[in-house]
């Protein structure tokens, strides 16, 4: 029997942080663990992964299995940047973009 990705390689600082990511909320609206307790929530991400990297043969594309499972970049490379700024108050100025309004006029 030949080997699975899973037995060589499953990145799970990346998969890890994509798991927390995927738990917190970014919309106004109140997490759907507020509504209904799950008992057995599993992180989507995590349960998606194992699941894929246990069918997938060793010699798998990883960087093809990353894009499927919707990790784009480095997440935790991405999260320490993150932690840096906060700790040394540096920001990122944020470029105002203009919108296109339904008739067309552009807004903001």
């Amino acid at each position: 029997m030949t080997r699975r990705l899973i037995e060589s390689w499953l990145p799970i600082a990346e998969l890890g942080e994509e798991s927390s990511r995927e738990r917190r909320s970014m919309t106004a609206l109140p997490p759907t663990y507020y509504l209904h307790v799950w008992w057995a929530r599993r992180p989507l991400v995590a349960s998606r992964a194992a699941i894929m990297a246990s069918i997938l043969p060793e010699d798998a594309d990883r960087k093809m299995f990353m894009q499927a499972m919707g990790v784009h970049g480095d997440p935790v490379t991405a999260k320490d940047a993150i932690e840096k700024a906060r700790r040394t108050g540096i920001r990122c100025s944020i470029r105002k973009t203009s919108r296109r309004g339904r008739n067309g006029e552009t807004t903001g």
